[in-house]
């Protein structure tokens, strides 16, 4: 029996409406546990005079309070299910409770104003880009404005005459108690709503059996069943919070339907679609209606895509499987180095930084088991783990900075003594952001060569119009430009490191993935040229 559970929110009065509700659900079958409410700023409670399309990243107003978790700061989080990224954190679990409030948005007018006609309104206010471009395809001649704030905020802004209207997610407006603020429901061909509005997810450490025990008692079937296959349909085209890119999900008499709409950006227009499956054979409609919706999309130019990363290129299969052609032309190689693994037990923490790091550290050690270990990257902690090692906090953010920033939060190593793993090339970054607040020695492990492949065949496509060059690492670029002019060809990076290394070498990139994966630069690559 948990006889205590801190719970973790947003301290706005609509965060904390919804973890009052779920935490009441959870008393009534836990009546001898105590709940403690903490309540958690994150960066979009801060950033308020910000866009939130030019800002807006992964675990914009969840990551904060993530970090109180994976700190054991909270037991469990409670957010709007539609903030949480696609792509979870390897040590926590997501769990979607209750039943889903109406998930459709809504238009809602300032009071001095009779007209309930979205016509007769000059200026609109959003901060979803998602909302104004499907609100500028009813009608064109209305403009949108920006707007920030909790809904409250939000509304006196309306009332005070700087917006004629204002478009919100009725499932906040419900909660709140000012279901009588709402002017006119859309409907779903009008605005189709975000993946996950409505409903609310309760996050908690993986391992945590005890609490997800409890939490079952409280889930919803349908709920789930309707927003994982929206959340596919999401990730399956790319999409994020900021995209314009919309889905619903609905069970109605043991039938799912599934609509969505994807921004084709080129004929500025949706692309629209539905799916009707029977429940049991539902599964992967999310998927199956967004390939749909992308073959629709504008034709590709890209029809060659050349990938220059050393090793294995399955994440990429979703290229082959849009019709792209892709070229594997690997132009660097990792060559194990000598180096010194003494007083390895003086160290709190190992730190690997890439795959390639794990390997050829393990090629040559093996460490004792209270050794502890942090990984930047999913594929590196998937090496780690194929080598028998768990990693105690694994960062999705391939960027020093950013990286930092989190051990720094969640205190897992601050005055430690960590030991960086590195390869040869990599520069100090990383080791002086952390030098910050704990000691940091580093070792190199491994070197990049550069691997000239030149071939005949390599010269024609660089050469081509619908040649486009993928790079996963400043490495393989470096690599690139000692045998060829990247002028000849379109780059696309993978992450923003890379992005930022080859502008530093004056040159542009024409695409940055923000999923720094195979998978997720396969996304971004078959949504946008087929957009084009």
């Amino acid at each position: 029996m948990i006889n205590k559970l801190v719970v973790g929110s947003r301290a706005s009065k609509l965060a904390l409406s919804q973890t009052n509700y779920v935490i009441q659900k959870l008393r009534k079958i836990n009546p001898n546990t105590e709940f403690v409410v903490k309540k958690i700023k994150t960066k979009g409670d801060i950033l308020l005079s910000k866009d939130l399309n030019k800002i807006l990243d992964k675990g914009f107003f969840v990551s904060e309070i993530q970090n109180e978790l994976l700190d054991n700061s909270i037991d469990i989080a409670i957010h709007s299910l539609k903030d949480l990224p696609s792509e979870a954190n390897s040590k926590l679990k997501s769990f979607t409770v209750t039943k889903r409030e109406d998930p459709m948005d809504v238009l809602v007018v300032k009071k001095t104003l009779k007209t309930k006609e979205l016509k007769d309104l000059k200026l609109i206010g959003t901060s979803s880009i998602r909302r104004q471009k499907q609100i500028q395809m009813i009608h064109k001649d209305i403009k949108v404005k920006s707007i920030r704030g909790n809904v409250e905020t939000r509304i006196q802004k309306l009332d005070k005459g700087e917006y004629d209207g204002i478009i919100l997610a009725a499932a906040g407006l419900k909660r709140l108690g000012l279901e009588q603020r709402i002017t006119k429901y859309f409907n779903s061909n009008e605005i189709t709503p975000a993946a996950g509005q409505g409903a609310l997810a309760v996050e908690f450490r993986k391992n945590d059996k005890k609490t997800l025990s409890i939490l079952k008692k409280i889930q919803d079937k349908s709920t789930e069943i309707c927003v994982n296959e929206e959340r596919n349909f999401l990730k399956t085209v790319g999409g994020g919070c900021s995209s314009p890119d919309a889905v619903l999900c609905i069970i109605e008499k043991n039938k799912i339907k599934i609509e969505g709409k994807i921004y084709d950006s080129n004929r500025k227009k949706y692309i629209a679609g539905k799916l009707v499956k029977d429940i049991g054979n539902h599964r992967d409609i999310g998927v199956k209606l967004a390939e749909q919706l992308i073959s629709k999309l504008s034709p590709s130019l890209a029809k060659n895509i050349i990938l220059t990363n050393e090793g294995d290129i399955s994440g990429f299969n979703n290229l082959v499987k849009n019709n792209f052609k892709v070229h594997h032309y690997p132009l660097i190689e990792i060559e194990s180095i000598e180096f010194k693994s003494n007083d390895l037990e003086s160290y709190d923490y190992i730190v690997f930084t890439s795959k390639n790091g794990v390997k050829n550290f393990f090629n040559k050690v093996k460490t004792n088991n209270d050794t502890k270990f942090i990984c930047i990257g999913s594929k590196t902690e998937y090496i780690l783990n194929k080598c028998g090692h768990v990693s105690e906090f694994t960062s999705k953010r391939n960027y020093s900075e950013i990286m930092a920033a989190e051990l720094k939060k969640n205190k897992l190593i601050n005055g430690k003594n960590v030991l960086l793993i590195q390869g040869q090339l990599a520069k100090d970054d990383l080791k002086l952001e952390l030098k910050k607040f704990c000691n940091v020695d580093r070792i190199n492990v491994y070197n990049t060569k550069a691997k000239e492949n030149s071939n005949e065949k390599l010269e024609k496509l660089i050469s081509s119009k619908s040649t486009f060059t993928v790079f996963t690492s400043p490495s393989a670029f470096d690599s690139f430009i000692k045998f060829y002019n990247p002028n000849r060809t379109k780059i696309i990076s993978i992450g923003k490191t890379t992005t930022k290394y080859i502008e530093s070498k004056g040159y542009d990139c024409m695409l940055t993935s923000q999923m720094q994966s195979y998978e997720g630069i396969s996304a971004s690559i078959i949504k946008h040229f087929h957009q084009l």
